[in-house]
């Protein structure tokens, strides 16, 4: 095997913000620049992916992307390549995949996290567009409820999310009333709101006529489908209710964040409820829906976690579902 060339470097922590390399992209620059005046023509990235030093591996393409533009910015004349300095026992444990964005510098991976209403809708279709143009890139969706989310974006096992919240309810804090994650463990950006209509049996009384109902039209309506103080959507109708004096009959019997089986309650004539416009693509035949004055929003946002690192590919995905959102209409 031919020895490399003069001025090759086969062992360099080059890339910033990963193990024990340079903190910054400018530190990183400014290490390659003396290495080039010393005679260095190429260097080989080699964060450390080792049991004991673990590095995400997708993080080698990317870094090596990122810095190699900023050092033809900066003027320095240097090949940067990627690479790794590779544990024994990692080569078993990392796909085949993952050792050629170690080597190669390849494809890349990316986890995004929705909840169903929003992928039916547009997430679907913004990761289509994605990967359309992205196909090297493995991308995973997890759909839960806001707070599996972001517990997950905590965990740094999604990228970045798609999640709710309402005004009396943040999607730190579950259904249960329990945190989760602390309100600045992510960054949340507002893409659109999301209101609620009435769900009603399709033969109600309130369905005669098209037309917005009163808060007051709902004081001897039984309310299923969110409880006195549980999420989505109770605390905010409660509330709205307050403020007009009316006190809301809920049951407490029926309680699941399914929209679709709260049709089948509705339907069955049980009660009555709301019922996202993000949900009503899929509206069953035996329900209808109205306009409710002053009704809860959906504030739908697109969630990171906090001080992370965020991939190119992230980057990417974020900028598509941000343009998918903005292409959506809500109608009542």
């Amino acid at each position: 095997m031919p020895f490399p060339q003069a001025g090759t470097e086969l062992h360099f922590h080059a890339l910033p913000g990963v193990d024990d390399g340079p903190d910054t992209l400018e530190e990183s620059v400014e290490l390659l620049r003396l290495a080039v005046a010393d005679g260095t023509g190429i260097v080989v990235a080699t964060p450390h992916v080792r049991s004991d030093f673990l590095t995400d591996v997708w993080r080698v393409a990317d870094g090596v992307r990122e810095l190699s533009g900023a050092l033809a910015s900066a003027g320095v004349e240097v090949e940067l390549r990627p690479g790794a300095e590779l544990g024994h026992d990692m080569v078993g444990r990392l796909s085949q995949t993952e050792l050629d964005a170690v080597a190669q510098g390849t494809g890349g991976r990316l986890a995004l996290g929705s909840f169903p209403t929003a992928t039916a809708t547009f997430a679907a279709r913004a990761v289509g567009i994605f990967h359309a143009q992205h196909g090297d890139v493995e991308v995973g969706v997890t759909d839960g409820e806001p707070y599996e989310s972001v517990a997950r974006l905590r965990a740094r096992t999604l990228d970045l999310a798609l999640v709710f919240e309402l005004d009396s309810w943040p999607a730190v804090k579950d259904y249960d009333g329990n945190l989760v994650a602390s309100p600045e463990d992510v960054v949340l950006e507002d893409l659109f709101d999301d209101p609620f209509d009435l769900l009603l049996p399709v033969d109600h009384a309130l369905t005669a006529e098209q037309r917005e109902i009163e808060l007051a039209e709902l004081a001897d309506e039984r309310i299923i489908g969110s409880p006195v103080g549980a999420a989505p959507w109770g605390m905010d109708l409660e509330h709205v209710c307050k403020l007009a004096g009316v006190e809301p009959m809920f049951d407490a019997v029926y309680r699941s964040p399914d929209l679709q089986s709260q049709q089948a309650f509705v339907a069955a004539g049980l009660g009555i409820s709301l019922l996202p416009r993000l949900a009503q693509r899929t509206l069953r035949g035996d329900v209808a829906i109205r306009p409710l004055m002053h009704a809860p929003v959906r504030h739908v946002r697109l969630a990171w976690p906090a001080g992370a690192y965020r991939s190119s590919a992230a980057t990417a995905m974020g900028e598509i579902v941000r343009a998918a959102a903005s292409d959506l209409r809500l109608t009542g």
